[in-house]
């Protein structure tokens, strides 16, 4: 064989490697995890606004007042307000990725509740 043919067997199954995934080893899956910080702790203190906006106001353990308002992002995106209602604020848990199961879990804090 010549040079050349010996060097593009060599250049294209180097390139075939990059796009293709060994069929011996198990697929790379991303773990779908549950986020490791939960605002289950957090005490609802109070809601304020009209049923077109509310915005409600929690305590964290750690005494931080955090204002939240609908469809926002909490703790590096793991958390969304799913809805602030007159009397409580739903927050739903974000899926690792698409190929993820929707998990089941929420928190709800609702008004009047004490650890």
């Amino acid at each position: 064989m010549s040079k050349i043919c010996w060097f593009w067997l060599f250049v294209s199954a180097s390139l075939w490697a990059e796009q293709y995934r060994d069929p011996f080893q198990p697929p790379q899956v991303i773990p779908c995890t549950i986020p490791a910080v939960s605002p289950a702790d957090w005490l609802l203190r109070g809601i304020i606004g009209s049923p077109d906006l509310r915005q409600g106001w929690v305590v964290t353990p750690q005494g931080q007042w955090l204002g939240l308002l609908p469809q926002q992002w909490l703790l590096d995106g793991s958390w969304q307000v799913a809805g602030i209602h007159p009397d409580r604020i739903e927050l739903r848990a974000r899926r690792a990725s698409d190929d993820c199961p929707p998990l089941g879990g929420s928190v709800v804090l609702a008004l009047g509740n004490k650890p």
